[in-house]
Formats: structure tokens, C-alpha cells, sequence
């Protein structure tokens, strides 16, 4: 029987291998920095992915890997490749190699359902965005209580991005009607309307508020309109 320490060595040489070859894909080039963040992504997959992750949870902890290095140009690169962020990069950047709580966050960020805001019109480190039309629900999750459990476990990684401003700041929201969803060709089950959602949403805050100490509670923004 392999010991542990050799099986573990094992797994983190296929990840890097695995790395390597996305590397290659995204063309950064060989050298020995690129040996060190393939190693080191290697480890962190190891010990907090051990099931595996989507090719677009790699590239953006590829991304955010040469963003600790301050290597921006690869980061961009990589960022680029990524239909939901490549119109976002600069803001990637900015709060990529900052972002607590990573692991739990990598799925809704690799995906685009939480994403830092990039609107003008309000403070950029206090705006993010929440768009509900990228997520992907499995047919489990396509019913009332099961999609707003769903929605509760997303919200509940971020708040932690308002607990430096106490609370103030805002969150956009994108596809509040995503889950009026047609059930069959001949019926329509709506499994949630928009303002029941926005309800949810906002007390789920508000508890936050009382919990976390905070002044205020983020604003919401409906970015549809």
C-alpha cells in the first residue's frame, strides 16, 4: 500500500501536470515562475477542491495567482479568456489578490453570478453584482424551497464585501425574473416574482445589520431597468 505522503504527492503532481497544460492553452510562458504558481494553485486545489473544479475555476485561480506576484500582464491574460470577465478585468484586478473567503466564493465568481461592479455612477469598492441569470440550478433546485435556500447560501458569502464600510455601499441585481420559468409546454409555474425575491434578499441584510454591528445595510440597485 502507498503511503499517504507519497498518494498526496501524487495527486499534487497530476494538478500541476493538469495546470501546465492550461498554462499552455493561455500561452504564459514556461520558466520558473510559472513552476512556482502551478505548484502552489496545485497545493491550494489539493486542499480545498479535492473533488476536482470546472476549467473556469482554474483559470481565474490562475488569474488571481500571477495577481499575488503582481504580475498583471498574465493575470489580464488569463481574465481575458473569461466571457463573464473580460468586461470587468481592471476591477478583477483590483480586488482578486485582496478577496477573503476565496474558496467558498471561486463557483459564483468562475461563473459570473458574483461579480465586482463596474458602473460609474457609485463607489467601485462598495458596488457589487449579483446576477441571477448565469446561475445554473439543477433540477432539485428548481423548485421554491430548494432555489431559495440556494439563494441564501449565495448571499451569505457576501457579506463579508461590506463589513469595511459597516454595511454601506451597494449591491446590483441582475435577472430578478430568471425564475419565472416555465414549468411545461402547456403550464407556467412561477417559482419566485420579483419582489418576492428583492424581500428575501433585503432580510437577509437587515439580519446581517444587527449581527455584524453594521450602521447601514447596502442599497439595492436593479441593473434590468
Amino acid at each position: 500500500m502507498r503511503s499517504t505522503a507519497f498518494q498526496t504527492l501524487e495527486m499534487q503532481d497530476a494538478w500541476t501536470a493538469h495546470l501546465q497544460d492550461v498554462f499552455q492553452t493561455l500561452e504564459i510562458p514556461e520558466g520558473p515562475v510559472a513552476d512556482n504558481v502551478a505548484t502552489s494553485v496545485a497545493m491550494y486545489c489539493r486542499q480545498y477542491h479535492p473533488q476536482g473544479l470546472q476549467r473556469g475555476d482554474l483559470v481565474l485561480l490562475i488569474a488571481r495567482a500571477f495577481s499575488v506576484i503582481n504580475d498583471r500582464a498574465v493575470a489580464h491574460r488569463a481574465l481575458a479568456s473569461m466571457k463573464p470577465h473580460r468586461r470587468h478585468i481592471d476591477r478583477w484586478l483590483e480586488i482578486l489578490s485582496e478577496l477573503d473567503h476565496f474558496p467558498q466564493l471561486l463557483p459564483y465568481f468562475s461563473l459570473g453570478v458574483i461579480r465586482p461592479a463596474d458602473w460609474a455612477g457609485a463607489q467601485l469598492d462598495r458596488m457589487w453584482t449579483l446576477d441571477f441569470s448565469i446561475l445554473q440550478l439543477s433540477d432539485a433546485e428548481k423548485h421554491e424551497m430548494m432555489l431559495y435556500g440556494t439563494i441564501r447560501a449565495i448571499v451569505d458569502h457576501m457579506y463579508v464585501f461590506w463589513d469595511a464600510t459597516s454595511g454601506e455601499g451597494v449591491l446590483g441585481l441582475k435577472g430578478l425574473d430568471t425564475f419565472n420559468v416555465e414549468a411545461g409546454r402547456k403550464s407556467r409555474q412561477t417559482l419566485t416574482e420579483r419582489k418576492d425575491l428583492l424581500h428575501f434578499i433585503s432580510d437577509l441584510f437587515n439580519q446581517q445589520k444587527i449581527s455584524r454591528d453594521w450602521n447601514a445595510v447596502p442599497a439595492f440597485m436593479n441593473l434590468d431597468l
